[in-house]
């Protein structure tokens, strides 16, 4: 979670609801972070794959 939810999460109570939500939505901001990061990795393995074509040599 971001540093600047966190911060405000600890200035309100406990029984507070905005504490709650801010909770929530912190946790909504790392999911779709994850989310990103797992797309951005699935695309560079598939271009990985692109770029290694197997090629047989030929018979000498």
């Amino acid at each position: 979670m971001s540093r600047e939810i966190l911060e405000e999460m600890h200035q309100l109570s406990h029984n507070d609801e905005r504490r709650y939500r801010l909770l929530m939505i912190g946790v909504k901001q790392l999911l779709h972070e994850q989310k990103q990061n797992r797309y951005r990795w699935m695309g560079r393995l598939k271009e990985r794959k692109k770029l290694k074509s197997v090629q047989a040599d030929p018979w000498e």
